[in-house]
This record gives structure tokens, sequence and C-alpha cells, in this order.
């Protein structure tokens, strides 16, 4: 039994330094799906979080840079020249924060690779690259509806990944995702007591 623990959208200095704290003290690791505007929005402590959730061994992976479905999708339609362009400028920034030889072979498409027209033409890219899209199959509705404490949010998450050996439940940890970050520990002790062993995606 696995589970993949993945959070989109950030770095934000807000809630991601929350989320890094209970990982680190659950002794648990962690994929980060990074949004470029969102780091450089952070600045100096933006980048130094990403540092520090790399170095203590979270995956960073790519989510794309603008996170704007009508420029990724106009239309509901992958544009593949400038899903690519959108996608490589947040692997240019994650080089000058993580080193020039820094790659990831996991990106994440906003909105859900299920939700768009057109889809195949990114994925022959990705084979020819040795790459992998990544979506989920359980999350905590943080982004869904309206807005849930924490506990609900830890409810919501269990509820969608019983049953499942494998899971990749999708969180945030972008500005306003405060809750998020409190419902963690409660849904980190579910999957350890249910003989869960944490992995990451790189």
């Amino acid at each position: 039994k696995m589970v993949f623990l993945t959070f989109d959208d950030g770095s934000s200095t807000t809630v991601t330094p929350e989320i890094l704290k209970i990982l680190k003290e659950n002794d648990v690791r962690a994929t980060f799906f990074v949004t470029g505007e969102n780091i450089e929005r952070g600045g100096k402590k933006a980048e130094d979080l990403i540092k520090e959730s790399f170095e203590y061994g979270n995956a960073i992976a790519n989510h794309s840079y603008t996170h704007d479905y009508k420029y990724l999708y106009p239309g509901r339609t992958l544009n593949l020249d400038n899903f690519l362009a959108d996608f490589n400028k947040t692997d240019e920034l994650l080089k000058k924060i993580l080193g020039p030889y820094f790659s990831t072979r996991v990106i994440r498409c906003p909105g859900g690779h299920m939700s768009w027209k057109g889809m195949d033409q990114l994925d022959n890219y990705l084979n020819e690259n040795n790459m992998a899209s990544i979506d989920w199959n359980a999350l905590n509705a943080d982004a869904e509806g309206r807005k849930k404490n924490a506990q609900e949010l830890a409810d919501y998450a269990i509820k969608t990944s019983q049953g499942k050996d494998i899971v990749v439940l999708l969180m945030h940890d972008t500005y306003g995702k405060e809750e998020t970050a409190k419902a963690l520990p409660t849904i980190i002790k579910y999957f350890k007591d249910n003989g869960y062993e944490f992995k990451t995606l790189s």
C-alpha cells in the first residue's frame, strides 16, 4: 500500500512553511507541483522554501508557470506550443534555484490531464522525452465547492482514499489554504495507521 501526498500551486510563503514543518515532524515526504508565478510572487523566501523542501527529500515537480487555462487550453483544447513554453519557464526557474542539473520528469497539467481535448499531442511529447503527467485518484477537496475546515478536508481525503492500495492525493499549498495544513496531521495519521508507505513522484 502506497500513498503519494501531492501539493499543487505553491510555493507560498504562508502555507508551504506549515506543511514542511508537519512533514518533518512526521518524517514523511511529499511531492510539490510548483507554479512559476507563485514562486516569483514569493521572492527569495519562496525560493528558500523550495531549496529546504528539496534538501529534506521532497520531490519538486512542474505545474506550469501561469496556470492559465485560456492560454494553455484555448477553447478547452491543448495548445502544445503555449503549454511547453509555460512549463519550460518554470523549469528554468527551478534550475536557477536548485542548480543547473536539476530536472524533473514529472508534470501535472493545470486542471488535470483528463479535463482537456487534444492531449494526445502532449502524451506523444512526454513519451518521447521520458516524462510523465500525473493526475490524482483522491483529494481533500480544498479547491472544490465552498471553503471547508480542517476536519472536513481530512474526512474528504480519507473518504476518497478508502479501498485504494495506491493513492495519489491532491491537495494545495498556495495562498489561502491554511486549513489544508491544519488537516495534514490527521491525513498522515490515517495512512500510517492503515499501513501505507509514503512515496514521492520524481
